[in-house]
């Protein structure tokens, strides 16, 4: 299954990782470089910095393709705004 998740915070991370140890496919996006780089030291992921409502963001993340996008932010409103954009 390809998998987008968009926020690497706590939840998003433990996501990624449960997602990723069982041969996912699994790419996140998240502004922060810090969050980037830890999931990119420690996951077996596709780590992309940007912001996950940007439509040529979700492109590069492969949002065409992706069976699930998953909106984790600290945010309510981004994480609708990311699913709307990913949806349209």
């Amino acid at each position: 299954m390809n998998v987008i998740i968009v926020g690497v915070g706590k939840l998003g991370y433990t996501l990624a990782l449960h997602l990723a140890s069982e041969h996912n496919d699994v790419t996140v996006i998240d502004p922060n470089p810090k969050a980037i780089e830890k999931v990119e030291n420690a996951l077996d992921v596709m780590p992309i910095k940007g912001k996950g409502f940007s439509t040529s963001t979700l492109i590069e993340a492969g949002s065409q393709t992706a069976d699930l996008l998953i909106a984790v932010t600290g945010r309510d409103e981004i994480n609708m705004l990311c699913c709307l954009t990913a949806k349209s």
